[in-house]
């Protein structure tokens, strides 16, 4: 549409130009094809626009009352087809479907555990595919974390506090073999025998266990020692004086403690 409301010259400087109105605002403008145009700018335009094309208001629309497919809540919607009350409900079904279908595509693969050296298959999302379960890879990580001198230092001290807390608390002389002769040769953690040589194996060995703690008060005395194994005594650290251990039980935890019982088992054989 050509603007045909001319307002005429309105600038000296430059006598050639001609000034139109502006239908929006009324305000005279200028542009080398102002003659070709009826507002000043896309402001104008877009208000007049709006004012000859008012937008429509919409009819509500009757409200369904759905029950949630993921968490079963029972909500409100204007839509037929939607399925969940909330973003997160949604995300969270997509997420389990989308798992279902990885595991659905998923290939096994045997492996042999970088720590215990058992064979097994991976499984699919699992985050330790070189361990067969979690303990391997904690305990990977702590043999790890052992060798830096942090560990050392750290061992050092605690070391020294328990040289502190015994003499603090020494109520007469505790002799293992005495104990091991007390006890039957029994670890009274778990109930199993206990191998007759010392330091035969760094797990199954026999240790002096307190029964109530030193760091909790017990005193370091025959009456309040006892013959455990060394990883007994290490799974119990300040557990109370009922604490004991089922080795059938807790081998089926995992392939970790059922390496560990039948490592048990061929050396009480021997």
């Amino acid at each position: 549409m050509i603007n045909e409301k001319p307002a005429g010259n309105l600038d000296p400087k430059h006598p050639q130009r001609k000034f139109y109105y502006c239908y929006e605002c009324g305000e005279p403008f200028w542009k080398p094809d102002a003659f070709r145009k009826i507002y000043c700018c896309p402001k104008c335009q877009r208000a007049a626009y709006a004012k000859a094309h008012p937008k429509k208001e919409k009819a509500p629309r009757a409200l369904l009352k759905k029950k949630c497919e993921w968490c079963g809540e029972t909500f409100e919607t204007e839509y037929s087809t939607k399925k969940y009350c909330s973003k997160e409900c949604g995300y969270q079904a997509n997420l389990k479907k989308k798992r279902e279908q990885w595991a659905d595509a998923y290939i096994s693969k045997t492996r042999v555990c970088k720590e215990c050296g058992t064979e097994f298959m991976t499984e699919c999302g699992d985050k330790h595919s070189v361990f067969c379960c979690k303990a391997c890879a904690d305990k990977h990580e702590r043999r790890a974390e052992h060798k830096t001198e942090r560990h050392r230092i750290y061992m050092r001290g605690l070391k020294k506090q328990r040289k502190q807390q015994v003499a603090r608390t020494d109520a007469g002389d505790v002799d293992f073999n005495s104990l091991f002769e007390r006890d039957n040769g029994i670890c009274q953690i778990c109930g199993m025998d206990v191998h007759w040589v010392k330091h035969i194996d760094n797990n199954w060995d026999g240790t002096i266990d307190h029964i109530v703690s030193l760091s909790l008060g017990g005193e370091h005395s025959m009456d309040n020692c006892q013959l455990a194994h060394r990883v007994c005594n290490s799974i119990k650290l300040k557990a109370t004086a009922d604490f004991s251990i089922n080795w059938e039980e807790k081998s089926k935890e995992n392939n970790y403690w059922r390496k560990k019982y039948e490592d048990y088992k061929a050396l009480m054989s021997t």
